[in-house]
């Protein structure tokens, strides 16, 4: 597949604008990339989130949760076909709550699509390796 060099920036610019937004705490900043059909997943058990109202319901929760935030990401992977980009990377994000400072470094793909609006987030999905997970190991040993 061959990913354009105008295709590649303008993608990685949404990325970095959610990025930036998602900093900032703006809600608002967010659901300007999102979808209405986004589905976002996160690390949690009751993290799933489709459509805009679920998506903001559960950012709001957790921007309430922390005084600051921040998410950093390391080497973007990005492909194309068409209208639709996909994303993969590491990630770390940062949060500062009850003066408290706690980093979870995970790996996120995320699905985009160019509408007439730019480049669009549909899907996301964030994930933490697992604690009791051996290295080089597929499943924890069965005891």
């Amino acid at each position: 597949m061959f990913l354009s060099d105008k295709t590649r920036e303008a993608v990685v610019r949404t990325m970095y604008a959610y990025a930036a937004a998602y900093n900032r705490k703006d809600a608002d900043g967010v659901m300007e990339l999102m979808a209405p059909e986004i589905i976002a997943i996160g690390t949690e058990q009751d993290e799933w989130a489709e459509g805009q109202e679920q998506m903001r319901a559960s950012m709001e929760r957790d921007f309430a949760q922390c005084d600051t935030l921040s998410i950093e990401y390391g080497d973007l992977r990005i492909a194309a076909d068409g209208i639709i980009a996909w994303v993969a990377a590491p990630f770390e994000i940062t949060a500062i709550a009850g003066g408290k400072m706690q980093a979870l470094r995970g790996r996120m793909t995320v699905i985009l699509m160019n509408t007439w609006d730019g480049w669009r987030f549909v899907q996301m999905h964030f994930s933490l390796p697992a604690a009791d997970q051996e290295e080089g190991r597929s499943f924890p040993a069965l005891e």
